[in-house]
Parts: structure tokens; C-alpha cells; sequence
């Protein structure tokens, strides 16, 4: 029962913080008046997932350094722990009032559509059930949970083998820049939760839920009709329940929810995708706020898993350099190659690290 409890505060908190870190860049400009009209449950639900984003992106730049210098994990919880605090305080401050107006909104909806909701609760509680109380025996999976622990244990950041404990001389850069990991290992350090408690249950489902609210904001832009919103739902759900025979981002939803690769290949890709379609229809925020929310999610993304470093780019230039030649928006280009350059010199990185060009020792410095 106390293992239940930690995991519903746990998702709890983990959205009190994205939507948190989300407002700050959707209650920029214009963008910040859509509580006030039809759309306040779309920008709630547009935070949380951008929030996630640039959660991790923030924790990109102040998890690296402490890293590279060999130095511990305690260091980086002190440091992180008084950022995320100082943001969901000035976020309630500034967007307190609009949080309730947008709460609000989602129960009015609810309400409104009464046998929709109840769709699509059971359509998320199966899947929630699913990652969080079945087995999971993959060996990558193992990875992120020992890594998650190891780091806890030894009070370090990716020095030690999490299959063997040994020390390694050297950072591997394939998951030097994934510091995806580290942030569970702050939390279960800050807070006790062992680390197979967080990584399989809490961000498992926190991912079912934002995949499932990315999914929900993607068919509201394609229907109007609330029953059409689920039908698209269902039909996700039953594609993600019966393609996970081989290799699909299918598979990695239902079977491996908490790994940075089914991060990218459900989440990140498909957030992308939304954004794409708004600019495409030309609703939504301004110019700079759309490009900025995209930069956000791409380089967020590789920030989770490398495996972004490739696909990111790829989506983008077979969403976006059609639609820039289409409408001969040339000053998107600048756009375009801005969201690209993350992960292509993630990319470029590691291609040097495994050619021998250069390495990054775990010593003391």
C-alpha cells in the first residue's frame, strides 16, 4: 500500500513540476491569454508536455558539469533541488490563476462528455496497469534501473558499470549526454524511493500519460467532435497493444515505457508532430514562440536518449523543409537548422569519441 501511495504522488508531482516549467514558455506573449478563451484545456495540456521537455533540458546544462569533473551525486541534487523549486514557485506566482481557470476547464469538459472520459479512463488505466505491474526482463531495462541505483548507491554519476559495478576509466558518450537518468537518480537520492519503484512505476506511467495526452491533442486538431477524439484514441491504443511482436515504438510503449528510446520514438516524436501541424494550419502561438517550443522538444529529447540524436533531425527536415519550400517561408530555414543542430552535434560527438578523437576520464580533476 505505501509502494501505491509513493507512486500516485509521485506521477502527481512529477506533473506538478512539468506544468510548472511548461507555463513559463506557453504563458509567454499572446500564447498566455488562452485560458481566457476555448483553448484552456489545450494549453494546459500543451504545458505539461512541453513542460517535460524543458525539464530536461534545464537539467542538461546543470547536470554535465558536475559530471565532467568527477564530481558527486549529492552535488548535483543541492544544485538542482533549489532550481526546480525557485520555478514552480514563480510559476504558480505568475500563472496561479490561470492554472485554476484551465482545472477548471478540463472538469467542465469532463462533465460535458461524460461517456468520452470514461473511454478513455479505461483505455489509460489498462495501459497504466500494463507498464507498471507486468515483467520486464530486457537487458536495457536492467540497465536503467542499475544505473539509476548504482548512482545512488556510490554517490556518483556514470562512473561505475551498473551490471558489474566496476569503475570505468572513462565516460561512454553514449550516455554521457543522456542525463536522463541522473534526474531519477537526484530524485530516489532526495527522496528515498528505491530506484525500481520510480524508474518501472512512476515515470512508466507518468510517460503512458503524456503519450496519451499528445495523442489526445494531435485528434483534437484533426476533429472537432469529441467522439471522433476518441475513436483516434482507441485506435492508438489498439495499435500500441498489437504492434510489439518486432521492433516498433509499439513495443517500447507497452513493454520498455521507461527508457529513454521509447521516450523518443512515442513522446518526443509525436510532439513534434503537433507542433508541426499547428504552424502548418497557422493557428497557434507566434512565430518565435512556436520555434522556441520546438527547439525546446528537440533538444530536450536528445537530452533523454541518443537514439534523438538521428531521428529528430530526420522528422524535422521531412516535416519542416517541405513546408518552408511550400509556403517559401525562407526565414523558417533559420528555424529549421537551429532545431537540427542539437542533435546533429551529439551526433558529430560521438562519431569523434568512438573514431578515438578524444575521451573523458572519470578521474578526479
Amino acid at each position: 500500500m505505501i509502494n501505491v501511495l509513493i507512486i500516485i504522488f509521485g506521477v502527481i508531482g512529477n506533473f506538478i513540476v512539468y506544468l510548472s516549467f511548461g507555463s513559463l514558455i506557453t504563458g509567454i506573449g499572446k500564447g498566455g491569454k488562452a485560458s481566457q478563451t476555448k483553448d484552456t484545456v489545450r494549453t494546459l495540456l500543451v504545458s505539461a508536455v512541453l513542460g517535460f521537455f524543458f525539464y530536461y533540458f534545464l537539467f542538461f546544462f546543470v547536470c554535465v558539469p558536475p559530471m565532467a569533473y568527477y564530481r558527486p551525486l549529492s552535488m548535483l541534487t543541492k544544485i538542482w533541488v533549489p532550481i526546480v523549486v525557485a520555478v514552480i514557485l514563480i510559476s504558480a506566482f505568475l500563472n496561479g490563476r490561470r492554472w485554476m481557470v484551465q482545472v477548471k476547464g478540463v472538469f467542465d469538459t469532463v462533465r460535458r462528455e461524460k461517456a468520452a472520459a470514461a473511454v478513455l479512463l479505461i483505455i489509460v488505466a489498462i495501459q497504466i496497469f500494463l507498464v507498471s505491474c507486468t515483467y520486464n526482463f530486457t537487458l536495457d531495462a536492467a540497465y536503467y534501473v542499475a544505473n539509476v541505483a548504482t548512482s545512488v548507491d556510490t554517490n556518483m554519476m556514470n562512473v561505475y558499470d551498473p551490471f558489474t559495478g566496476a569503475w570505468q576509466d572513462h565516460y561512454e558518450m553514449r550516455y554521457f549526454f543522456a542525463t536522463y537518468s541522473m534526474q531519477d537518480s537526484v530524485v530516489c537520492q532526495l527522496t528515498g524511493i528505491p530506484a525500481l519503484i520510480w524508474t518501472k512505476s512512476v515515470m512508466a506511467i507518468t510517460i503512458i500519460l503524456l503519450t496519451n495526452i499528445i495523442y489526445i491533442l494531435i485528434a483534437r486538431e484533426l476533429f472537432d467532435r469529441p467522439v471522433s477524439v476518441i475513436v483516434m484514441v482507441v485506435c492508438m491504443f489498439v495499435v500500441n497493444m498489437t504492434f510489439t511482436t518486432i521492433y516498433t515504438s509499439s513495443m517500447f510503449l507497452i513493454t520498455r515505457t521507461y527508457e529513454g528510446k521509447a521516450i523518443v520514438g512515442n513522446l518526443a516524436l509525436m510532439t513534434v508532430f503537433y507542433l508541426f501541424m499547428r504552424m502548418n494550419d497557422g493557428s497557434g502561438y507566434s512565430y518565435l514562440k512556436q520555434w522556441l517550443m520546438l527547439f525546446i522538444v528537440c533538444f530536450g529529447a536528445t537530452t533523454i536518449s541518443s537514439s534523438a540524436n538521428m531521428l529528430i533531425p530526420v522528422e524535422l527536415t521531412v516535416l519542416f523543409v517541405p513546408l518552408i519550400i511550400r509556403r517559401k517561408i525562407w526565414k523558417q530555414l533559420t528555424g529549421y537548422v537551429t532545431c537540427v543542430i542539437p542533435g546533429l552535434a551529439f551526433a558529430l560527438v560521438f562519431v569523434l569519441y568512438v573514431k578515438g578523437y578524444f575521451v573523458l576520464y572519470t578521474f578526479p580533476k
